[in-house]
């Protein structure tokens, strides 16, 4: 029935099947982790046929799923690209097929330099494919990660300054030079308002066979990113040093996105071309309104070594 005729002349873009839950093991030269995603695979439908074979695409997903057990990959976009070439091959009569994964990996990590525990983060792997002719086929592949940070606000943490500044000039008991006043204030760790902020990274990948992107170090970008990095478990004087060192970086979400462009490029990854694209974004849940805050940049690798090679010069 599916290749009969539709009775209504008009192509379809996308067709497939969505969040289809899964267990993937990526592994590594020296680290394993599991990954748990929901799998998107869709293909354009010609106008003049009435629908795809749904049931190739499922068993496409899992003969590849079953691959990866038996033989375990290095990354997500390479179980991505498995589904994507054999649903070209289940599905000739088809020129578009693009394939999601999205989901969390869970990571063995160390804190503090103190314990072992083990963390999760949102990752995803994009790859869209494009039949150009019988013998040519265009692929396009992207990776993201997602992580948590802390973020803390510099607007309040600067009203803090001036209002204790004014405090200590008002007091006849304190002496203070004016000089010396500045330092305190710069010095000390003066409150503010301050919140979880998920960070996000998503890059164009144009050969997967020459790759060395890493989505667990995507995330120690995102990390980096951050007035602090939010851990798991804290004693007293590590808690203490977090939110001491958090509110001496204090950065609005705009300068979060910013830092992750600067440490994106400055990790220096290799085999990224400069038209390769990528976009940064940061969601913040802010503590004192009933809103969050957002922010996104889109750029290509290229565009972005420029910007800051201007900077650099004018500093």
């Amino acid at each position: 029935m599916q290749d009969s005729g539709s009775g209504i002349d008009i192509p379809i873009d996308k067709v497939g099947i969505v969040e289809l839950e899964k267990k993937v093991e990526i592994v590594q030269e020296n680290k394993k982790y599991s990954f748990y995603p929901k799998i998107s695979a869709l293909i354009n439908l010609p106008a003049e046929q009435r629908g795809i074979h749904m049931s190739r695409t499922s068993e496409t997903i899992e003969e590849v799923i079953n691959e990866v057990i038996f033989k375990p990959t290095p990354t997500i976009e390479l179980v991505g690209d498995r589904i994507v070439r054999k649903l070209l091959e289940r599905h000739p009569y088809t020129s578009k097929a693009e394939v999601k994964l999205e989901g969390k990996i869970v990571v063995q990590v160390r804190e503090n330099n103190t314990r072992n525990i083990q963390k999760s983060y949102e990752i995803s792997s994009y790859v869209k494919a494009n039949r150009i002719s019988s013998t040519k086929i265009e692929y396009l592949y992207f990776i993201g990660a997602s992580a948590v940070g802390m973020t803390v606000c510099p607007c309040a943490k600067e009203m803090s300054q001036e209002y204790a500044s004014e405090i200590i000039k008002t007091r006849k008991d304190i002496n203070v030079s004016e000089e010396d006043l500045k330092k305190l204030i710069n010095i000390l760790p003066f409150s503010s308002h301050n919140q979880r902020s998920i960070g996000t990274i998503i890059v164009q990948i144009k050969d997967l066979s020459n790759h060395k992107i890493d989505v667990l170090d995507i995330i120690d970008v995102i990390e980096e990113s951050m007035s602090g990095k939010i851990q798991s478990v804290l004693k007293r004087p590590e808690e203490a040093e977090l939110v001491r060192s958090a509110h001496l970086k204090p950065l609005f979400s705009e300068d979060v996105i910013r830092e992750m462009a600067k440490n994106f490029i400055l990790r220096d990854f290799p085999n990224i071309e400069d038209d390769s694209k990528i976009k940064f974004s940061v969601e913040s849940y802010e503590s004192i309104h009933v809103h969050n805050v957002f922010a996104s940049l889109k750029s290509t690798i290229g565009d972005l070594k420029k910007r800051l090679k201007i900077k650099n010069k004018t500093t």
